[in-house]
């Protein structure tokens, strides 16, 4: 069996129109304008551009070399075959090796039959989700925390204190374990923190929120991006990976539901056990091991129970906060 080949409409990333309505990419814009819309610059979100990115990417995986130096310099008129040759070996190309594989898990394929999905679209949603998973989770530039970031962070350490040390110059200068004092500051600062949300979550225009901020000292706040740095480039463990991955496809699969009339042998390893799935795709892509496919595993006291293994995984580091990072194919944050 064969993926319906996706048309090549020869759009720029920024050319969203000419594939908001492409029927392939269906499930594709539902995962991507949940997950990376485009932000524009007054912060209202809008369509994502990741399916144009994810398109062009798919399009030249079929291509030769030769045929996706052309077709790059066909997008930028100043470029040239040395420049395209820099772009293409500095990206990994999109994986599809899994292709063949994904159509001939039966019990997959009956899966999906039974929440009616159609398998071309989610077919493309698979290679999708994979591609971003790995673009921003291997060796991708971090982002430095912001000025909210630090001071959220302070205020959080600050409401657990019970001891407070200064320093000047490395030397310890100041240092109280008086209760009211550590909540005198405490107080102060979540008070400043306050009015600060207010100011930029009010309805004032971005000069007014300058001023106001400016009154009080905190005009550096205003706008706080977050700094990437290339030098601190990050991959994350595989867990992390797998993380990601299966909470794009629990966010596609929430509120599908099963065909009660549909026939599966689940005598065999037929399942409409959403978890099952995902853990099954985290297999097909290679981001984990054959007993993550298995409906039924063997425990330590070799007796065959449910498969809860990406349920484990997801339960065990779902309080952990992922370092941020930019892709370098997709440039969103992740």
């Amino acid at each position: 069996m064969k993926i319906q080949e996706l048309p090549d409409h020869k759009a720029h990333y920024s050319e969203i129109d000419k594939y908001l309505d492409e029927p392939l990419l269906e499930y594709v814009w539902e995962v991507a304008n949940c997950f990376c819309p485009f932000v524009d610059y007054d912060g209202e979100p809008s369509e994502s551009q990741y399916p144009v990115i994810f398109a062009n990417r798919y399009i030249e995986s079929k291509l030769t070399d030769e045929e996706k130096y052309a077709r790059y310099i066909e997008f930028h008129p100043d470029a040239t075959i040395d420049s395209a040759k820099e772009y293409y070996t500095t990206r990994a190309e999109l994986d599809t090796s899994f292709i063949e594989d994904f159509f001939n898990r039966k019990e997959v394929i009956n899966t999906l039959n039974a929440f009616h999905l159609d398998l071309d679209k989610f077919l493309y949603l698979l290679l999708f989700i994979n591609d971003v998973v790995k673009d921003v989770c291997t060796n991708a530039p971090s982002c430095a925390p912001t000025q909210v970031d630090k001071v959220n962070e302070m205020v959080k350490e600050l409401s657990k204190a019970t001891e407070i040390i200064m320093k000047k110059n490395g030397r310890q200068n100041y240092e109280t374990q008086d209760a009211s004092i550590i909540h005198i500051l405490n107080a102060s600062v979540t008070y400043f923190v306050k009015i600060y949300n207010n100011i930029v979550n009010g309805s004032d225009t971005h000069e007014e929120c300058k001023a106001k901020l400016q009154e009080l000292g905190l005009e550096g706040m205003l706008n706080s991006w977050q700094e990437l740095t290339y030098d601190n480039k990050v991959s994350r463990e595989k867990s992390h990976k797998t993380r990601l991955f299966a909470e794009m496809f629990q966010y596609f699969l929430k509120d599908k539901e099963a065909d009660p009339e549909m026939k599966l042998d689940f005598t065999r390893k037929d399942s409409v056990d959403k978890l099952l799935l995902i853990s099954r795709l985290t297999h097909i892509v290679g981001l984990q091991g054959e007993e993550y496919y298995e409906r039924h595993i063997l425990n330590e006291k070799g007796k065959y129970v449910a498969n809860r293994r990406l349920s484990n995984l997801l339960s065990r580091y779902r309080h952990d906060s992922l370092p941020p990072t930019i892709g370098w194919i997709y440039c969103g944050y992740l």
